[in-house]
């Protein structure tokens, strides 16, 4: 039976909330919230009733409410505030929030350094097109700042190839940033670790040369998105990424 909520007095819309299957029950409230987040009948700050109101309309006990409720809230999907001006609210998933669900993903389906590698190719070259479109001074500052630190950092002798790895990555996310986009930056933020390990495994064949390399790459890239030449800024981003993607793939093929 569909039981309509009213979320507060200065919100007079009425959301369909429904009794829950009894097996799945948590994961049925986690749909009806979303589902209602989605076609726009909940949205951003809205507040929602409280758990015990909650209960009643969805016909589920305390703690499978609450089971629920931390899985929103660990997708930044609802936001939990405490004391007297508290109780559940709607909010807007984060790119770190985006970032650590894909992440966990990728872990969980074990993704392979070559599926990382034929993703990266297209998807990073046109995080570099926008970036290049879009990217204000703040941005160039940033990328041009990392890549000339990676280039400073890649003359020294015996650096561990480690630290240059970090900061590699933080090119790559910088650049996503400077996108404007979100879901490029929360895609990013989601695959920094599988990227992490596949850069780490690259240490033997990070020589001086190959360092150095990477440095002149990055700054091209830098310099791309600086003059906004898009063109110039897709193709060096997907030339340096196949490049090293091909290399890191090659590591772990010959590693078996």
């Amino acid at each position: 039976m569909v039981k309509p909520l009213k979320l507060a007095p200065s919100e007079p819309r009425l959301l369909p909330f429904t009794h829950v299957r009894r097996s799945r029950s948590s994961d049925d409230v986690i749909a009806q919230i979303k589902d209602a987040i989605i076609s726009g009948r909940l949205k951003t700050g809205d507040r929602l009733p409280n758990e015990r109101e909650l209960c009643g309309l969805f016909g589920v006990s305390r703690p499978t409410l609450r089971e629920a409720l931390r899985t929103l809230e660990a997708l930044g999907i609802v936001e939990i505030r405490l004391g007297s001006s508290g109780g559940i609210f709607v909010s807007e998933p984060q790119g770190d929030h985006v970032g650590a669900a894909l992440g966990a993903l990728l872990q969980f389906r074990r993704a392979t350094v070559q599926e990382l590698a034929e993703f990266r190719v297209s998807f990073e070259s046109e995080t570099a097109r926008w970036a290049a479109q879009r990217a204000d001074s703040a941005d160039v500052d940033r990328l041009v700042t990392l890549a000339e630190e990676f280039a400073t950092l890649a003359a020294q002798e015996g650096l561990p190839w480690r630290v240059l790895v970090e900061v590699d990555l933080a090119f790559h996310q910088a650049l996503a940033e400077a996108s404007k986009n979100a879901v490029r930056v929360g895609i990013m933020l989601g695959i920094h670790h599988a990227l992490h390990d596949a850069s780490s495994s690259l240490a033997q064949e990070a020589t001086a040369t190959v360092r150095r390399t990477i440095g002149k790459e990055l700054r091209a890239i830098a310099d791309a998105v600086a003059t906004r030449d898009t063109q110039r800024a897709m193709r060096l981003m997907a030339r340096h990424v196949k490049k090293f993607s091909e290399l890191e793939r090659a590591v772990q093929e010959r590693r078996g």
